[in-house]
């Protein structure tokens, strides 16, 4: 950008006129230049004046001289004179304007005045015709400016005294006296003082007047050259419509926007490019009270591009018709179509889940009140279904989370594709989902759509990337018919039956009852109970036997977990495990259960028993490093001979991260424990795992036990799981034997040990010590001789059941 001349001019004229005057005589310091002055911006030539005056004023001299106005001097002299002084004074402006100085300015006032002294005084008028000292002194200002008006008015001083010096020494003619010329030359200084003084002082006025106008049209300038550079320049479209909407001025952004050059633009009415969705609502923002006055009106609307796509666009609008520079409506418009594409993609984040891209918790409440407020209108029904997978976190945890997110989006997939496009299927995180439908859904009632559910999930499912490998998965689903006050209310007894689906075993459906609704509640006490059980001792163990199957000794006493409840009496584990894995008190209650169990051990091997302790661990214990320590430090604080422990873990907590859980069951038969399966049949272990893991003791399941004297099959799978338990030096142990036959059926195929109602139901400390020491003393056990349910009689039936004493056989802890 380029700096002002005119108002540097200014100031370094205003600058050299100073040095000239105080010091006259310094004349190595360049001079700037000066502005253009008024006689040659009116095309006068002030170059040629010189050549004119000259011969003017031989002519004017030689006729006053032949009258007697002037002294006689001889004309030849005048000749010399004027031609000198002429040539003289051609050569200093020459030198003057090629080297700008306050040096060469001072020599061309010199000349000039000595001129005009030498040719006034020769006239014999000199003291009279001062005033010429005054036209050289305006010449000057008019060239160099009002600086020069110092200089002027010393050296014409000079040049008086000079004169009036030749004068009084006769060195010059005059037509006056010698007093009268000097009282004229005093009164003519004076009065020249004051004329070139003033002169220079309106002309030192103007210039500033000029040089404040010329700054004030540069910053004019300068501003309308930078509107100009960001309207030319900005990505905003900046347009400018008359009255009758057509373009009057339109910005060069508007390429980059609808594709149009601006001239392409101007005289067309700018309506006809707003997309037709969007034209009644701009014309009802810009009508009426908007052209009534000067407002500014915001809208965001879409605009047609050329090759006819649409673009989303935020305009200002205001209203100018008031102002005569711009008599229109003034309009700065921007694209916003990417922002408006991530906001609506922020908005489907917020109401969709990132992974599987259903309905999230929010959308599904959203729906599900949309249905409610529609059922209770047009009386169609509705129902919500929760749907959670069965053993999902297995597989999750042994193939790893890439490949269970690829599982969840499969599921997605398939639940989708049974769906009308009326109903919504979204999931509430983890492996939940959730199905709301509708009206067409019911045609053969609520149930089918569960149905129709388990069916989809029944094909095998063959991830990417896992050659070779199919994962069957089921589910279990609550659902919840009907009207309800809110969308929670209907979710919240979805997932209540979802509950009582779980309990009942894997791919169950059931559907809400408000019974349900009571159980649900004392669970929620039962939660809250939970949380001081262990502070206030209302936990305790119990103790069920195991016996070698041909011998009938009791070889091993497995510890179990139950509540002593202060107001409901016994409650089995069950019910209360699962808390304990919420709450996150499962690492502290399984402590607990160790240190118990290892403390009964020790006594009873202070009182001469050699009967193991067996201890369930849970899947979290199993997780954590600090299993290692409670289990040296149980063993060191009561003094147990480790290899009396025997701590027992699911085959399915196994599998969950298979490196690290045999890093630490090797750790911990380094302490002399010993290690067993539990549930042994039920997960997914191969014999190659198996053969990884420092296992002592195979635990058949209690299931395949059940089914052996009724199903072929079964009686199979017990010969090969005792067999590989041979083949790998692992003792057998078969659980929930309950009939001679399923004893006898085990003795054939040589399993070692049993555990069952056959011979004892779970024992109090105090009765399995009277056990004990009954066995030792050789007397009878209940056993396979004695009635097969008389350990058991006094138990309800839902205490034979098999229970984890901290978790249940997901991850436990040690109860049945």
């Amino acid at each position: 950008m380029e700096v002002d001349p005119g108002r540097s001019k200014v100031g370094d004229m205003g600058l050299a006129s100073q040095d000239g005057a105080s010091e006259p005589a310094r004349a190595d310091r360049p001079e700037p230049q000066v502005r253009t002055s008024s006689a040659e911006r009116r095309g006068l030539n002030l170059n040629k004046l010189p050549y004119l005056v000259g011969p003017v004023a031989f002519a004017i001299i030689i006729v006053l001289m032949r009258f007697g106005y002037v002294a006689h001097v001889r004309w030849w002299v005048w000749l010399i004179v004027l031609v000198s002084v002429t040539v003289i004074n051609v050569v200093v402006d020459r030198i003057y304007q090629a080297h700008r100085s306050a040096r060469t300015l001072d020599l061309r006032v010199v000349s000039q005045v000595a001129a005009v002294t030498l040719v006034i005084y020769l006239t014999g008028w000199g003291p009279v015709l001062w005033a010429a000292y005054i036209f050289i002194a305006l010449e000057n200002m008019a060239r160099a400016g009002s600086r020069v008006w110092r200089a002027m008015v010393l050296w014409s001083l000079v040049g008086m005294v000079i004169g009036q010096i030749c004068l009084a020494q006769g060195w010059l003619q005059s037509e006056l006296s010698t007093p009268a010329a000097a009282s004229l030359n005093v009164m003519g200084g004076f009065v020249l003082y004051f004329v070139i003084h003033m002169a220079g002082a309106i002309m030192e006025q103007n210039e500033m007047a000029l040089a404040q106008k010329e700054e004030a049209e540069a910053h004019l300038r300068l501003s309308e050259d930078r509107f100009r550079s960001l309207i030319q320049n900005s990505s905003d479209v900046t347009m400018i419509l008359s009255d009758a909407a057509e373009f009057r001025y339109v910005s060069p952004a508007i390429k980059d926007l609808l594709h149009y050059e601006p001239e392409e633009l101007v005289g067309l009415v700018s309506t006809d490019f707003v997309h037709p969705e969007d034209l009644h609502a701009v014309q009802t923002m810009l009508g009426g009270d908007f052209q009534s006055g000067p407002v500014t009106a915001a809208l965001e609307f879409r605009m047609v591009r050329k090759d006819g796509m649409a673009r989303d666009v935020e305009a200002v609008v205001s209203n100018q018709m008031n102002r005569p520079s711009v008599a229109g409506y003034v309009a700065n418009i921007r694209d916003i179509t990417e922002r408006k594409k991530f906001e609506a993609l922020l908005a489907h984040r917020a109401l969709h889940d990132p992974l599987t891209g259903l309905a999230n918790r929010q959308l599904i409440l959203d729906r599900a009140q949309q249905m409610l407020e529609r059922a209770r209108r047009s009386g169609v029904p509705m129902a919500a279904l929760f749907i959670d997978l069965d053993n999902f976190k297995d597989s999750n945890d042994s193939l790893g989370h890439g490949a269970g997110d690829k599982l969840l989006q499969m599921v997605a997939g398939r639940l989708l594709g049974i769906l009308r496009s009326g109903d919504t299927v979204g999931r509430l995180g983890g492996d939940e989902f959730v199905i709301l439908a509708e009206g067409v859904s019911f045609a053969r009632g609520p149930e089918m759509i569960g149905e129709r559910v388990h069916e989809v999930l029944k094909p095998a499912f063959h991830l990417p990337g896992i050659d070779g490998m199919t994962i069957s998965v089921s589910a279990s689903i609550g659902i919840a018919v009907g009207d309800r006050p809110s969308a929670e209310d209907l979710l919240r007894d979805a997932d209540i039956a979802l509950y009582r689906a779980k309990g009942a075993g894997r791919d169950q459906s059931v559907l809400f009852e408000h019974s349900m609704q009571s159980a649900a509640k004392e669970r929620l006490t039962l939660k809250s109970n939970l949380e001081s059980a262990l502070e206030h001792d209302q936990f305790t163990l119990v103790y069920h036997p195991i016996f070698d199957l041909e011998g009938i000794q009791i070889q091993v006493a497995e510890a179990l977990l139950r509540w002593q409840h202060p107001t409901k009496g016994i409650i089995e584990p069950d019910a209360f495990v699962p808390v304990l894995e919420e709450r996150g008190l499962i690492l502290e209650v399984g402590r607990w259960v160790l240190n118990e169990a290892c403390r009964e051990a020790a006594a009873w091997h202070a009182r001469g028993h050699r009967s193991s302790m067996s201890v369930n661990v849970s899947m979290r214990q199993l997780e954590s490093d600090q299993l290692l320590d409670d289990v040296h430090d149980v063993l060191v604080a009561h003094q147990l001979d480790p290899s009396l422990l025997i701590l027992e873990v699911t085959e399915s907590s196994l599998m969950r991260d298979s490196v690290a859980t045999v890093s630490r069951l090797n750790l911990l038969k380094q302490l002399g424990v010993k290690i067993a399966i539990d549930d042994f049949g039920t997960g997914y272990s191969s014999l190659a795992y198996l053969r990884q893991f420092p296992v002592d003791v195979l635990k058949i399941d209690r299931s395949f036990v059940a089914d052996m004297s009724r199903s072929p099959d079964a009686a199979a799978l017990i010969h090969t799981l005792v067999e590989l338990g041979r083949t790998l030096g692992l003792v057998t142990l078969a659980e929930g034997i309950e009939t001679h036959e399923q004893l006898e059926g085990l003795r054939r195929e040589h399993c070692e040990q049993g555990q069952g109602f056959l011979y004892s139901g779970p024992l109090d400390a105090g009765e399995m010590a009277a056990l004990l020491d009954t066995a030792r003393a050789g007397q009878p056990t209940d056993g396979a001789g004695a009635d097969p349910r008389r350990a058991g009689a006094a138990k309800p039936r839902s205490a034979r059941r098999r229970a984890p004493a901290a978790v249940p056989p997901s991850g436990r802890t040690g109860a049945h």
